[in-house]
């Protein structure tokens, strides 16, 4: 426990925690088979929790990738102090089944779940028996608790909130598909900057899988019956991301449009949340105070503890969350969720009270002071055709909350029957009742106003001033009502107000301007709009893609010491939730998300294309606003390679082994075998334009097709003899979609993107092989001067001549113990990273000795061994990425005492080939030339189906590059073996005496 204040701005108000985690000691060895690994804990706030014992609501915190368990402190203590300060003070509070959040934490030991599958199986099981443990301990809490027996007791909890932060929220999916899940009890999941459609490092096959399965699982769940096993009816899941700041997982992989309907889930970034409105990087968006007091309150809002599952049912959390997270200027979901949602006020009477009716479409605005028990009386105008006028906006610095003085009233004259009817409802809180006065009955509308940032001239960062209340409402769906009433209850001091009806379609700017002007030109716009009005909204249709950056500048000159606030917009997309305000505006980026690369696009509800700017301003000032939109090429380039960071893996991989292709092919015919530079150069001067020219093709055609295009076997070859079954059963097994090929870019203007990442590849690959020469070369010169004396250096260019069947039999007893202990202990990355350290010597070795062996007579051989031993360091360190991130988990398990196999990662044929290769090349053996057409075809046809493959699906499935060069090196293996004399005589010799032995059995 630890003492830790928190000042909060205005008053430096100082909190107090006191926060402790209690382990929970009864989950142990007994209730779960990862006691031992794993480790639960209960959060208490000394300050408001008084016991150790959970009394409230479950809820679950999932740490991510090497995520401590100690980061729900924030969101947990906000939590506590927001219902024992205020909503515990409420009077209606424990009828309406609000109870504090008891929250429990998982230590995961800072497990790097998102480089290894098994990890994330392994919590997911884990955490199945925890939520099962969890709900264990609330009936007899629960009944130790009950001290008035009169009082009808509340029901157990069946179901448990997730809070996931990172891969959290992928572990917490994975949770519906594990063996151990019980149905039913999860129903919300709430998920922070969480890559839900895409792995961030997919270098292990299995997370690539786990992916793939749960995707699939989600995508099908919300079809299933309520009934069903699979079925995800009640589940709510709200997918929370940082946005531009967040660099560690990028937010298109948050988008979970593709995986759930918007009726039970959505994406919203923390540049939407009111409130809020800024971005976040990783870690940032667990602690941010702006935030974690929203999640706080929404958690809050959707529990209930009548019901067994202790939460609201989906559509009512559904709508608490819309409520919380969003901006409210979104358009709705549903059709009838248009019309404003109303609440009775009563009827208003005005005598001593002051009215003021305003003439049709006259403006209202009010700056400065206005006394209480004022009404401003606008006529609705009549619907299109009959009038123009068919929105109504309205704009405050007042707060519209319940008791704050304002109201914004729907009203209706009361003839005097229905003012006699009205007189049986109690409306006294409400009525102005006088003698003879015009009586209205008025519904309050003032709770569907949107929170949007204060913006004034001395205001420069979004969160300094108190919000603004913006209401915008359809002329069209306000029904039969006839005036909006702006009720004053209180006086108004230092505040402004502006209301008025105006057409939207004459504020509304389509700016339908090609790609090719924009880039070249910009966007330039001097009146916005030519009629002024307090809301005006920019749409560029053209501006849709999350990979392009602008920068944008706003001016608005003649009335800016007059203006009663500063121009302020909002930027926003209808393909999800994310909104961008930028208050007292001028100079800006302009920048969004979008649909995740290798991903079927999914259209949002009421989705239109491209990007859209609404601006407020002062109507009162006849100046327009000028705008200038211009692409940000060094920020464009920034976010490319940030949205396609594998392509760092995958393509300088392609050019080694195209290089390689190039090396052996000057070799087999007869030349020396070139240095890795000089094939890399010869790659590059024959076959590298052709290359591009190939991969600009296939790029083309991927981003004109259809995202969901699909092939397989049964369409590119027909199968008129197989049978129709047989025929889908082929067509199941061997479709591939065009969208997981290439970089999964659905954008024909971003056709360019690979070939210049391969020209980019060339540069990386130069890079590796001179960082790789140089250590190699440093080593060799540390060696040689150590060994300073001519004799020294003679024994290390000419061993001692040994017994070959010796060294054979020491070579397969370290390499029988390398396999054992793979097979038991160590996983097989350990055994790669060994193999590496041991072929790098091999390649020092093989510069000493063509360096100090020039007086013999195969200087040349000498050195065409070190540049094939070179040349395939090259590669063996292009593959160093895709085992040293399951070492690090292995020995981040060794740390903490788990020796538990991870199954799979103790395969033994997953590391054969490059432990025989590098025993081979570490007995001084140079790679036989293949003399013969058909070893030569053999070669060039491995290396380019390697190239082609890796090509297609290096970039989507990055872990495919690994094995894929087993293969290769496998037959590398067969030449030496071929060639190889002593080992050919032994392997001959063997198969004699089994042949023998098995003739004298028969």
């Amino acid at each position: 426990s630890f003492l830790h204040y928190q000042k909060d701005a205005p008053g430096c108000k100082v909190s107090m925690m006191y926060p402790s985690y209690i382990k929970q000691h009864d989950f142990d060895s007994e209730q779960t088979r990862f006691a031992g690994k794993y480790g639960l804990y209960l959060y208490r706030d000394g300050v408001y929790d008084r016991s150790d014992q959970p009394t409230g609501i479950p809820a679950l915190f999932i740490p991510g990738n090497a995520g401590s368990y100690k980061q729900v402190r924030s969101i947990a203590s906000e939590t506590s102090e927001l219902y024992y300060d205020k909503i515990l003070r409420e009077s209606d509070s424990q009828n309406s089944g609000v109870r504090p959040i008891d929250f429990f934490t998982v230590d995961f030991n800072e497990e790097f779940s998102a480089l290894h599958g098994h990890s994330l199986l392994e919590q997911a099981e884990y955490l199945n028996d925890a939520i099962r443990y969890i709900l264990s301990l609330y009936p007899a809490a629960r009944k130790s608790q009950q001290t008035d027996p009169s009082i009808q007791p509340h029901p157990d909890p069946t179901a448990v909130i997730i809070i996931g932060h990172s891969m959290g929220g992928v572990v917490a999916r994975t949770l519906f598909t594990m063996p151990n899940y019980q149905p039913g009890s999860i129903n919300t999941i709430l998920t922070m900057a969480t890559p839900h459609i895409l792995p961030p490092a997919p270098f292990d096959w299995q997370i690539s899988k786990i992916y793939t399965d749960i995707n699939d699982f989600w995508r099908n769940g919300y079809s299933q019956s309520a009934a069903s096993q699979n079925s995800l009816a009640d589940v709510t899941l709200i997918s929370i991301a940082g946005g531009n700041l967040d660099t560690v997982v990028c937010s298109d992989s948050a988008n979970i449009n593709s995986l759930v309907p918007a009726s039970h889930g959505f994406t919203v970034f923390t540049t939407s949340i009111p409130n809020v409105w800024t971005a976040m990087d990783h870690q940032c968006i667990l602690w941010c105070n702006q935030l974690v007091k929203v999640v706080a309150k929404s958690l809050l809002g959707i529990v209930d503890v009548r019901r067994a599952s202790q939460t609201e049912p989906s559509q009512k959390r559904m709508t608490i969350f819309r409520k919380m997270f969003l901006t409210g200027l979104e358009d709705p979901v549903e059709p009838e969720a248009n019309k404003p949602k109303i609440d009775p006020f009563g009827i208003i009477n005005f005598g001593k009270a002051s009215y003021q009716f305003l003439n049709m479409g006259e403006r209202l605005v009010l700056n400065g002071s206005v006394s209480a028990a004022n009404v401003y009386l606008m006529q609705i105008p009549p619907a299109a055709p009959l009038s123009t006028l068919n929105t109504f906006s309205f704009l405050t610095d007042q707060p519209l909350i319940k008791g704050s003085g304002l109201d914004i009233l729907l009203c209706d004259v009361v003839t005097k029957e229905v003012h006699e009817h009205n007189n049986k409802i109690d409306l006294s809180a409400n009525d102005l009742t006088l003698p003879i006065a015009p009586r209205f009955s008025c519904y309050s509308v003032s709770n569907e106003a949107s929170l949007v940032p204060a913006s004034k001239s001395d205001i420069k960062n979004i969160m300094h001033d108190k919000p603004f209340n913006f209401l915008k409402l359809k002329v069209k769906e306000l029904g039969d009502y006839q005036y909006i009433a702006i009720m004053f209850q209180k006086e108004l001091v230092n505040g402004f107000l502006i209301g008025e009806f105006f057409d939207e379609r004459i504020s509304l700017m389509d700016i339908n301007t090609s790609m090719k002007d924009l880039l070249m030109d910009g966007i330039h716009i001097d009146a916005i709009p030519e009629h002024i009005a307090l809301v005006s909204t920019l749409r560029i249709p053209v501006i849709d893609s999350s990979l392009l950056t602008y920068k944008m500048s706003v001016r608005r000159t003649g009335c800016v010491d007059q203006q009663i606030f500063a121009p302020f917009l909002r930027q926003s997309i209808s393909a999800m939730y994310e909104s961008k305000f930028m208050v007292n505006v001028g100079d800006s980026n302009l920048n969004i998300h979008g649909q995740a690369p290798f991903v079927t696009p999914v259209s949002a509800p009421n989705s239109r294309r491209g990007l859209e700017l609404q601006f407020w301003m002062d109507p009162t000032c006849s100046a327009p606003l000028s705008i200038d939109i211009e692409l940000d090429w060094y920020g464009s380039l920034g976010k490319i390679v940030m949205r396609f960071q594998m392509v760092a893996a995958a393509f300088p991989f392609i050019i080694a082994i195209m290089t390689l292709r190039a090396q052996f092919r000057e070799y087999d015919h007869g030349g020396p075998f070139l240095s890795f530079g000089h094939g890399l150069t010869l790659f590059i001067r024959q076959t590298f334009l052709k290359f591009l020219v190939i991969v600009s093709l296939l790029s083309i055609y991927q981003s004109i097709t259809k995202a969901s295009k699909t092939y397989s076997l049964v369409d590119l070859f027909p199968m008129d003899y197989a049978s129709g079954d047989m025929q889908k059963a082929i067509k199941a097994k061997s479709s591939f979609n065009v969208n997981d090929t290439l970089l999964g870019n659905q954008d024909p203007f971003f056709w360019f993107l690979p070939p210049m990442f391969f020209v980019m590849s060339v540069g990386i690959t130069t890079f590796c092989w001179i960082l790789l020469s140089s250590i190699v070369r440093i080593v060799t010169f540390v060696v040689v001067f150590i060994n300073r004396r001519a004799k020294c250096v003679t024994r290390l260019v000419i061993r001692p001549s040994e017994n070959k069947a010796s060294v054979l039999l020491r070579r397969a007893v370290t390499t029988l113990i390398l396999f054992i202990l793979v097979a038991s202990f160590v996983p097989y990355q350990f055994a790669y990273i060994v193999a590496f350290f041991v072929h790098f010597i091999s390649c020092v070795w093989s510069l000493v000795v063509a360096r100090y062996g020039h007086k013999s007579s195969n200087t040349q051989e000498s050195w065409d061994r070190y540049h094939y031993l070179q040349s395939m360091l090259v590669l063996l360190f292009m593959l160093l990425p895709f085992n040293l991130p399951v070492l690090m988990v292995w020995i981040r398990n060794m740390s903490v005492h788990w020796f538990a196999p991870f199954s799979w990662d103790h395969s033994i044929m997953a590391i054969a080939p490059v432990i025989f290769y590098v025993e081979i090349i570490t007995s001084g053996s140079m790679l036989p030339r293949s003399t013969g057409s058909n070893s030569r075809a053999i070669t060039g046809f491995i290396l380019f189906l390697i190239t082609v493959y890796a090509l297609l699906y290096g970039v989507r499935y990055t872990y495919l590059l690994y094995f894929s060069s087993l293969g290769f090196l496998s037959w590398l293996i067969l030449l030496h073996i071929r060639e190889s004399l002593w080992i050919g005589k032994t392997m001959i010799v063997y198969f004699q005496n089994i042949f023998k032995f098995n003739k004298k059995r028969s």
